[in-house]
């Protein structure tokens, strides 16, 4: 590969297929057209003398060359982009940089309704992406610059990280309307003797499990899915019940929403970044956008 005549337009093509693992949507993330981004996929096996990614069932999966890359590439972008933006600040009227921010599905419920329509009175060419991904993931995806943000109540996110309390999110319980034994109240007996839904990627079930387990006591969980309101339309059509945050019930609908019959403290959601975006004018911007608004 000859630097000199290498078009370093396509790092940003190889970043986005890393992360997407799927052209179109890579294409999406880089703000190119699929033909543009298929011909630049092209070009850029043809420098790297490598396919870079093979094109499996789960997507297009990185060779081993690829996965060599990745990190310096995306130091490389990160340092270009805040290279850039430095010299003079951010001006968000006139920036056209898109945002990523990973949060969960309640994450989205309560927070991009507020900060999408802030964001555009200020930059109305700025473009914001929620991107969902395991939380293994986030540690990674800040350090490397691949996502800007995190919303959540992360507590594994610590040694290189800063954090900001954005609102506090007690916990509540969903049952269906017509339950044939819970009806206005749900008992500590009631509980621990239905049927449960657990969600993986939240932090309530941690919670709820570790406080039983203090008392000796166990729940039957007979599903387990992913996302809150996946957990909240099974609850509407069974006698199941479920643990979430107040805010992933924001939209639930067919289900009471009933205190939790145990002492559990109520989830601190938090903004969360990386150390090397501390100090870049377009990161500061928009946390401080999420900063003045009120979720609670």
């Amino acid at each position: 590969m000859n630097i000199k005549t290498f078009d370093l337009n396509l790092l940003r093509v190889f970043a986005a297929v890393y992360a997407e693992r799927n052209v179109s949507k890579a294409a999406v993330a880089a703000g190119l057209s699929q033909p543009a981004m298929s011909n630049a996929l092209l070009r850029l096996r043809k420098a790297c003398s490598d396919v870079l990614f093979i094109r499996t069932s789960r997507g297009m999966e990185p060779t081993a060359l690829a996965e060599e890359l990745i990190d310096p590439v995306r130091h490389a972008l990160s340092i270009l982009q805040a290279s850039l933006e430095h010299p003079h600040g951010f001006d968000p009227r006139e920036s056209e940089r898109t945002f990523k921010i990973l949060m969960s599905d309640a994450g989205e419920a309560i927070v991009l309704p507020q900060l999408v329509p802030a964001v555009l009175r200020e930059a109305p060419h700025v473009r914001i992406e929620a991107l969902r991904r395991p939380n293994e993931l986030y540690s990674q995806m800040l350090q490397s610059g691949e996502a800007d943000l995190a919303i959540g109540n992360l507590a594994f996110l610590k040694t290189g990280f800063y954090q900001q309390r954005l609102f506090g999110d007690p916990y509540c319980c969903l049952v269906r309307r017509k339950h044939p034994s819970i009806s206005g109240e749900l008992t500590l007996k009631q509980f621990l003797e239905a049927q449960h839904v657990s969600v993986a990627t939240g932090n309530a079930d941690a919670l709820v499990e570790h406080t039983l387990a203090k008392m000796r006591a166990k729940r039957k969980v007979v599903l387990r899915v992913t996302h809150y309101h996946v957990a909240a339309d099974v609850v509407e059509r069974s006698n199941l019940v479920v643990t979430v945050p107040r805010n992933a019930a924001r939209n639930a609908r067919g289900v009471q929403i009933l205190p939790v019959p145990l002492k559990i403290p109520a989830a601190d959601v938090r903004q969360f970044w990386h150390s090397r975006a501390h100090k870049n004018p377009a990161n500061q911007w928009l946390r401080s956008m999420l900063a003045k608004l009120v979720f609670e």
